[in-house]
């Protein structure tokens, strides 16, 4: 798989060099797919973050090349700055973490929002809403370029940016 310039995200068959299998525009408004990460336990979904701070789940059984729009299973619009890396949890399917400019976030996509419980509305803070699949935000880091789980330690995150490197286990998790 590739992400690409222009919004695009392409997959490729190495049998089949040269020409990608699958390739679809995932962003209508040409911001660039910075990074992508396949889920490694189900194995056909594939995260996607962008230039315009959209994180999104697909799933690649629905993923065509077709002009037709294509409908992600999740979509988070809360992010405000470029997304700079994403990765799923090496044992738990739902969690993944993601990163941008500003904060380190962790996400369990299992959660699903209660209507009868809340209205069917997100958490408003200042200018955005909090998804309700956010778990975890740690914030501190300057430019934040790149996020791990610890293969061992099943809730550790580490992360580099500008100003060092964070190791961290949520409160919550």
């Amino acid at each position: 798989a590739a992400a690409e310039c222009g919004g695009y995200i392409k997959i490729y068959d190495t049998r089949c060099s040269g020409r990608p299998m699958l390739s679809n525009k995932i962003h209508e408004n040409n911001s660039d797919v910075n990074v992508i990460s396949w889920n490694p336990i189900v194995s056909n979904l594939l995260a996607s973050g962008g230039d315009d701070g959209l994180f999104s789940v697909w799933d690649l059984r629905n993923f065509q090349s077709t002009d037709a729009p294509l409908q992600p299973l999740a979509r988070f619009t809360c992010h405000k700055n470029p997304i700079t890396s994403l990765e799923w949890h090496p044992s738990d399917e739902s969690m993944i973490v993601v990163t941008d400019e500003d904060a380190t976030y962790i996400y369990d996509l299992s959660i699903e929002e209660d209507e009868e419980e809340d209205g069917g509305k997100t958490v408003e803070v200042g200018d955005g809403s909090i998804p309700p699949q956010l778990l975890f935000v740690h914030c501190g880091s300057q430019s934040t370029k790149e996020a791990h789980w610890h293969p061992q330690i099943s809730s550790l995150v580490m992360t580099t940016a500008l100003s060092g490197y964070s190791a961290f286990i949520p409160s919550n998790l």
